[in-house]
């Protein structure tokens, strides 16, 4: 995974005329993040799809999943920093006259939907362990990781809102609503062979 991240981020500087090291690290996190965490949601329905037993966790389910929400957060975090230098509250609040009102143009739920989709791959990255496995039973931890549903809704919306936002890096958005729609569809599948099986 450290190989593919290190390939893809020699690619990446190679294709884009990014030269600032803060926007780069917040790009590069961010597309590969999703690539990963992606992986992590087609690995059931490809199960499902190639008539496999689909256990309740699996070690390199859980490692992609951890590698791909560490990225994540580093994407979240150093993007704090990439286009408001200094003032990072101002991806939530846009400052008025009066004081400061919440920010709810594109670059406001852009920012808003990334913050909620980080605290669930935080929570699903907490909980990706035996441990807790053991300590919230099967069934309960089985229904916080399917927040991870609900986590790629939001990074849909985020992508989606960045690019009206940054339309400069339209195709490499594109390839990632491409990787969104494959999941979508994929998923989709998956769902219908389990209500076929019962």
């Amino acid at each position: 995974m450290i190989m593919f991240t290190i390939i893809a981020s020699i690619i990446f500087k190679l294709f884009t005329s990014v030269t600032d090291t803060i926007v780069f690290t917040t790009d590069v996190s961010g597309y590969i993040s999703v690539f990963f965490l992606s992986i992590t949601l087609l690995i059931g329905p490809f199960n499902l799809i190639f008539r496999r037993k689909n256990p309740l966790s699996t070690d390199i389910r859980r490692d992609i999943g951890i590698y791909g929400g560490i990225l994540a957060v580093i994407h979240s975090v150093v993007g704090l920093f990439a286009h408001l230098r200094g003032r990072p509250w101002l991806y939530f609040v846009k400052e008025t006259e009066t004081g400061f009102v919440i920010n709810l143009d594109n670059f406001g739920i852009a920012n808003y939907t990334g913050l909620l989709a980080t605290l669930f791959i935080i929570l699903l990255v907490a909980i990706s362990n035996n441990v807790s496995i053991t300590a919230l039973k099967a069934s309960k931890w089985k229904t916080l990781q399917r927040t991870s549903y609900l986590m790629f809704i939001l990074v849909i919306v985020h992508s989606i809102y960045y690019r009206e936002v940054l339309p400069e890096k339209e195709i490499l958005t594109s390839i990632y609503m491409f990787i969104i729609a494959l999941i979508i569809v994929i998923q989709l599948v998956g769902m219908r062979l389990k209500l076929a099986k019962g």
